[in-house]
C-alpha cells in the first residue's frame, strides 16, 4: 500500500494563529505570580514562574489553563510535608537533652481544599509577597515535619525523669517540679504525645475505676487536663513524696500527673487554658 499525503493527519494549529498570540499573553500573565506560603514564620514552599510553568498546560482550543490536577498533587505533596499532627518531633530540650515525642492531639493540619483555591487564586491575579497556608488546625511554630511545631512558653512532662518544668515566652524556666505519673500497666499509663492544656478548674472532683473494678473519688484543689478532661496535672496530697521510681513501685498514679500540693498551686497561677504540654520519655 502506498501512503499517499491524503492519508497524514493535517496540523489544525498554525503559527500565524491568532490565538497562539493570545495563549503567549496569558502565559507570561500568569507567570507573574511569585509568592511564598508559609506556616507561622517559616517559608515552606514557593509558587514562582518556575513552579507555574510546571502546572501550565495548553488546552484543545489553543488557551492557556493551570491544570488543577497537577496543582491538586502538589498541593498534597505540601500537606504531607506539613502535617505535624501525631507526628515524631524530636527536639533538644533548653537543658541539653534530646527529646522524640509522638501522638497527642496539637500540631499543624494543612486544609488542601483551601490551600489549592489560595494557589490558583493567587497565580490568577499575580500573587506576590507571603501567603498564610490555611489549614484546618494551626501550631505556633513550624521547623520541619518532625521538628519542634510550638514556641518557647511549654509545660515539659519527663516521664523517664519523673520531672516537670515549666518554660515561659522567653524560654526561662519559670516553675520545675518532681511528678509521680500513671502507673505502667498498660491500662493507666500517662500518655505521650504533644497537648494542649484544655482548662483549669479549683477545685474539681476526679472520678475513675480502679485496676479491681472499683470506683474511686478525690477532690483536688488545682486540677490542669489535657488530655479532654480525663489526664491532667493535679495537686496529690496523698503522696508521700515524688520523682523517683515511685511510678512504677507501687504508688503511680490512675494516667494522671500527681504534683506535691504547693507546687501544683503554683503552676496553676502561672499556666494558662492553650498552653502547650509535652509529654515524653
Amino acid at each position: 500500500a502506498v501512503i499517499t499525503e491524503d492519508a497524514l493527519q493535517q496540523p489544525t494549529l498554525f503559527s500565524s494563529d491568532e490565538r497562539l498570540t493570545k495563549a503567549a499573553s496569558d502565559a507570561n500573565a500568569l507567570l507573574k505570580a511569585d509568592f511564598n506560603l508559609k506556616l507561622a514564620d517559616t517559608v515552606v514552599a514557593e509558587v514562582n514562574a518556575d513552579q507555574i510553568a510546571d502546572w501550565m498546560r495548553l488546552q484543545d482550543d489553543a488557551s492557556v489553563a493551570i491544570d488543577s490536577d497537577l496543582v491538586a498533587a502538589w498541593v498534597q505533596d505540601i500537606a504531607s510535608e506539613c502535617n505535624t499532627y501525631q507526628a515524631r518531633r524530636t527536639f533538644t530540650r533548653d537543658d541539653g537533652k534530646n527529646v522524640t515525642v509522638s501522638g497527642g492531639v496539637y500540631g499543624w493540619i494543612v486544609d488542601k481544599s483551601k490551600l489549592q483555591e489560595t494557589v490558583m487564586n493567587g497565580v490568577n491575579a499575580a500573587q506576590t509577597g507571603d501567603v498564610p497556608i490555611p489549614c484546618e488546625q494551626e501550631a505556633g511554630a513550624f521547623d520541619g515535619l518532625h521538628g519542634r511545631d510550638w514556641g518557647k512558653r511549654y509545660l515539659d512532662i519527663d516521664l523517664a525523669e519523673q520531672y516537670a518544668r515549666f518554660y515561659d515566652e522567653t524560654g526561662a524556666l519559670v516553675w520545675e517540679s518532681p511528678i509521680v505519673s500513671g502507673t505502667p500497666n498498660g491500662s493507666h499509663d500517662t500518655p505521650t504525645g504533644v497537648y494542649w492544656l484544655n482548662q483549669k478548674a479549683s477545685p474539681s472532683k476526679l472520678k475513675g475505676t480502679n485496676l479491681d473494678g472499683s470506683k474511686y473519688e478525690s477532690t483536688v484543689q488545682y486540677w490542669m487536663p489535657f488530655v479532654g478532661n480525663v489526664i491532667g496535672l493535679h495537686d496529690a496530697d496523698w503522696q508521700s513524696s515524688f520523682g523517683g521510681s515511685r511510678y512504677r513501685d507501687g504508688a503511680g498514679s490512675h494516667g494522671c500527673v500527681n504534683l506535691p500540693p504547693y507546687k501544683a498551686a503554683e503552676l496553676y497561677g502561672i499556666i494558662q487554658a492553650g498552653d502547650v504540654v509535652v509529654s515524653h520519655w
